[in-house]
């Protein structure tokens, strides 16, 4: 699995906007082929935000970056940021997914 971090950084008056704008991304996303979760959420202490992102496969995430959707979004919105947009990409191995799970199983997973 592929997680992807992007953190925005939105000028004062902008924030509502880039959300808006981010609605339309996430909604056309999740229809994506190889798509997991797509999610957006607002640090309270920077007023950052964040996408986090799932996909399948290094190589969904490669199509996801060639729509339509994807471009338009970072077009529209590069004038809005305060600094470049920040991305994190890490290839990720699910552990467990059992709500019961306790540390200490995660590290006999782990190892």
């Amino acid at each position: 699995m592929i997680i992807v971090n992007a953190t925005l950084k939105p000028k004062d008056d902008e924030k509502d906007e880039i959300i808006k704008k981010a609605n339309d991304l996430i909604a056309e996303s999740r229809t994506h082929y190889g798509n997991i979760a797509y999610n957006l959420y607002e640090n309270v202490e920077d007023k950052t935000l964040t996408f986090i992102e799932k996909w399948e496969s290094k190589e969904a995430l490669e199509s996801h970056m060639q729509t339509d959707a994807f471009i338009d979004f970072g077009k529209s919105t590069k004038d809005m940021l305060e600094e470049n947009l920040k991305v994190e990409i890490y290839f990720a191995e699910l552990l467990s997914d059992k709500p019961d799970t306790d540390v200490k199983e995660i590290r006999i997973l782990y190892k």
